[in-house]
């Protein structure tokens, strides 16, 4: 990002309430899954799209708690606004984005739900029969997962989660790899502290370049950002003082406003440590969206009027799963994640010189991989490092 368009004035555009609604639900993902003990990797940008395809064929409560769950409104769902970022991410060659929707042979779609799906969400639509073989429709949407995000998502519905009583699957896969715009130098083994006088030996990788970066006084952890070779994805990793600082940046982490971090950030002559890490994570996200305001449509009170095509179905969700998978070293980043949602149907600033800083990512952190535009593609922590 150039410096004046870190300067430019504030014009809040749909795509730029779409990328702060993605932030913030972002965030409120993380504080149900930083609740768990070790590292950490999700796609937010995946279960907000499954989320939003699912608001647009909700009605009623249902469709107030999706919408207020993913940060939007009534007078704001957007729908042109994600047609116009999927079109505009589908441009980079690096991050390939695939929506599918797959429906029971004897289950009826209002037409109007698919068009508006298919033309806002570009997403795919197949008739399959989970009635008569459900098992094998399961296979079937593991595969077509695992194809769209390079074989590093495999299993996204583990067995039994689909039966002869799925109606309807939404699933959406991401895959992004890219290369560092400044590559690191050749690893050297050093100590990594996972917590206060537990440390291991990783991988350290080591780069000094002029790069972004920040450092709060107030909040005590310092900002880095890290711009891949296409130059529209970036990775910022947010680094705690204290060598037992996650905690209280966790604590932090939603007076921490990644537009306006942005703008804090400055050019500073850094010299880099970071370790190699890979990460791979599965979600059943029922409860944690409904304790996020999304409890209706797991039950019989969930209206999904806009999909059913038929006055004696009734759908409610009866599965949400999410994997993903991140892989980083000195020579970039491949990540891949996966969202599957299963319905089942029932009756009824300018400066004049460079500073220098030290960023050495000796123990946990946060890191995000953003767009130039500030969608949230991928966020996780690292507790310890596995390579």
């Amino acid at each position: 990002m150039s410096n004046d368009q870190k300067n430019m004035p504030d014009v809040i555009t749909n795509l730029d309430s779409l990328s702060l609604a993605n932030y913030d639900f972002s965030l409120s993902l993380y504080s149900k899954f930083s609740k768990q003990d070790g590292n950490i990797i999700y796609s937010p940008f995946s279960i907000h799209v499954i989320m939003f395809m699912a608001s647009v064929g909700a009605a009623g409560k249902t469709f107030d708690e999706i919408i207020n769950t993913i940060y939007l409104t009534k007078d704001n769902h957007l729908l042109d606004a994600y047609k116009e970022l999927l079109d505009n991410l589908n441009e980079h060659n690096v991050l390939k984005i695939a929506t599918g929707m797959f429906i029971d042979n004897s289950f009826k779609v209002k037409q109007h739900y698919i068009d508006k799906t298919c033309k806002y969400l570009n997403s795919t639509m197949e008739k399959v029969n989970f009635k008569e073989n459900p098992e094998h429709q399961r296979e079937y949407i593991n595969s077509w997962v695992e194809n769209k995000t390079n074989g590093k998502i495999k299993d996204l519905f583990s067995a039994e989660s689909i039966n002869k009583d799925t109606a309807l699957v939404l699933a959406n896969a991401i895959h992004f790899k890219n290369g560092w715009k400044h590559k690191f130098s050749d690893t050297v083994d050093e100590p990594f502290y996972i917590s206060k006088g537990n440390e291991i030996n990783v991988k350290m990788m080591t780069l000094t370049k002029n790069v972004y970066y920040f450092h709060n006084e107030h909040l005590k952890y310092a900002a880095l950002e890290l711009p891949y070779d296409k130059n529209y994805y970036r990775m910022i990793i947010l680094l705690p003082d204290a060598k037992d600082g996650i905690d209280s940046l966790e604590n932090n982490l939603s007076n921490i406003k990644l537009s306006e971090l942005s703008k804090k950030m400055t050019t500073y002559n850094v010299n880099v440590k970071l370790p190699r890490f890979k990460i791979e994570q599965s979600f059943d996200l029922e409860n944690v969206l409904a304790e996020l305001g999304c409890s209706s449509m797991f039950s019989r009170e969930a209206n999904f009027s806009e999909i059913c095509d038929s006055p004696n179905d009734t759908l409610c969700v009866s599965k949400v799963v999410h994997k993903a998978f991140i892989d980083v070293d000195e020579n970039g980043t491949e990540a891949a994640a996966a969202t599957g949602m299963a319905f089942m149907a029932y009756m009824s600033a300018s400066f004049t010189k460079i500073e220098r800083a030290t960023f050495i990512a000796d123990h946990p952190f946060i890191f995000i991989i953003y767009t130039h535009g500030g969608d949230v593609l991928f966020i996780g922590r690292v507790m310890k490092p596995v390579i």
